[in-house]
């Protein structure tokens, strides 16, 4: 008798639709937003001819007068950073301040020092979306300065897949009294290489692109505060040849690692399409353990490379909670490291950060994962695995205050401290959540104590998950990734009345 093969999801796929199955949906089953004019399919029953979109599109955006800008160079390394910095100075009260930002790959937007935004959303590269702003709460009367942070990713990841390096910025201020003013990206600015990130620093993993290791002793602290004065390592930008109504894929920045171009006319800047996230603070629950290792292996070959039987575990270490609420302890064994482990009430989505006075020159590895068994209950000690998912900083002397560049999901927090000697004082841990703006934020009560457990669970799941993207997992993979969640959509489009 012949056996029927049990297909698994790939086996399915490869069998069913591309082995010439269709599947059609009217317009019954989708929101206006998804049979719009861009699409690339004729919608002509029974019809599978590929058409060019039809551009402009109704979300077309033209920045002119601004310019693509970039710190001036013939090539641009993998995971290279660069500080963009613009001094404005208002002689009247304002009323408004909007406009908009794009900065390839990633970008993070500060005022007069404070944390504004993070983007861009990941998009397809002939159609990279721009990120609206609104500073008219954050500029004041007198000098400002705008401080731009901008990443290039350079060999790409699951949420890239190609690109080139560039900022493109335009802001529109209207005054009480009338009047009107433009603040654009061209070769005003001044620039900087941010060494403090080395550029050319390799992949986390196949879906990640930012391995990330800081040195606090080479960054430019108060470089987007009014009265930071620049020295000769801030230049004035190069002015990239492309128009401001096309992605940086079409300027003329030199993309040696893919030899990547923007495909003629059939490219578009575009208006953001769904809202901007919402951030807020969240700290971690506890402190579940604190423990020494002894390392029989330099410590940066085990994170480069994974070395099998590189540590030992010696033993639990005192840590002392302060009045204040630091966490304390002593660093004086050389060849050997301390491990905290926190844990969060919930698993979230977010930029990881804390606090710390320590020695210059004490780095810490900041571990995050979303499943993890404590080292007490036999798991492993460093919460490493092949995601990779860790960050390094090196402290100045005296008080560091760090916060990951890049967005992680985390229900377990864990430090490794090592290459310091003296008091290590650690506060603030926590993450800086990132939500989607949710329409119609459901909320579900029953008086069944494990029913309510799984409907929160269920709910905060989806919170995690469904950022710019639906993905199944944001630990690894940011992508729109069309295996795992048909289900989601379900909930998205009947609890949270969400349709972008």
């Amino acid at each position: 008798m012949k056996m029927q093969r049990k297909l698994d999801r790939r086996s399915f796929f490869q069998t069913g639709a591309l082995a010439g199955v269709s599947l059609t949906v009217g317009p019954a089953m989708m929101p206006s937003a998804f049979n719009s004019e861009e699409s690339l399919v004729d919608q002509t029953p029974d019809s599978k001819t590929i058409t060019s979109p039809k551009l402009p599109s109704k979300y077309a955006l033209n920045l002119e007068p601004a310019k693509w800008i970039w710190y001036p160079s013939q090539r641009t390394l993998p995971n290279t950073f660069v500080l963009f910095r613009k001094e404005i100075t208002l002689n009247y009260p304002l009323k408004q301040a909007t406009g908009w930002i794009l900065g390839d790959s990633r970008y993070l937007l500060e005022v007069n020092g404070q944390r504004v935004q993070w983007g861009p959303a990941p998009a397809d590269p002939r159609y990279a979306e721009a990120d609206p702003v609104d500073l008219t709460q954050l500029l004041k009367l007198g000098d400002n300065v705008i401080g731009i942070t901008v990443l290039y990713y350079g060999l790409g990841d699951g949420t890239w897949p190609a690109g080139k390096p560039g900022l493109i910025f335009l802001l529109d201020l209207e005054f009480h009294n009338g009047q009107k003013q433009q603040i654009i990206s061209d070769d005003q600015w001044h620039t900087a290489l941010a060494r403090c990130w080395r550029p050319g620093q390799y992949k986390r993993w196949y879906l990640r692109a930012l391995q990330e290791e800081f040195d606090a002793r080479l960054y430019p602290y108060g470089w987007s505060n009014p009265g930071f004065e620049t020295d000769s390592s801030w230049i004035a930008p190069l002015i990239l040849s492309g128009g401001a109504d096309k992605p940086a894929l079409n300027t003329d920045s030199s993309d040696y690692l893919n030899n990547s171009s923007g495909g003629g006319e059939l490219t578009e800047l575009r208006k953001r399409s769904v809202p901007m996230l919402l951030e807020h603070d969240v700290p971690v629950a506890t402190l579940v353990e604190s423990f020494s290792v002894s390392w029989h292996r330099p410590v940066t070959e085990y994170f480069e490379m994974v070395t099998p039987n590189a540590y030992s575990v010696n033993g639990s270490v005192e840590v002392e909670l302060s009045a204040s609420g630091d966490w304390v302890f002593e660093l004086n064994e050389p060849g050997s490291g301390v491990v905290l482990l926190f844990e969060f009430k919930e698993q979230v989505v977010g930029w990881p950060y804390f606090s710390v006075s320590a020695p210059e020159g004490t780095t810490f590895e900041l571990l995050v994962q979303e499943g993890h068994v404590p080292f007490k209950n036999g798991g492993e000690a460093i919460m490493n695995n092949h995601f990779n998912s860790w960050t390094r900083f090196t402290c100045k002397a005296g008080k560091n205050e760090f916060q990951e560049f890049d967005f992680e999901s985390v229900k377990w927090l864990q430090l490794h401290v090592h290459n310091g000697e003296g008091e290590i004082r650690i506060s603030k841990v926590g993450i800086n959540r990132r939500c989607y703006n949710w329409p119609n934020p459901p909320v579900i009560r029953t008086s069944h104590q494990g029913l309510q457990k799984l409907a929160n669970a269920s709910l905060n799941t989806i919170f995690n998950n469904a950022q710019e993207v639906i993905a199944d997992g944001m630990g690894r993979e940011r992508q729109q990734y069309s295996g795992d969640i048909g289900h989601e959509l379900h909930a998205l489009y009947s609890v949270f009345g969400e349709y972008q």
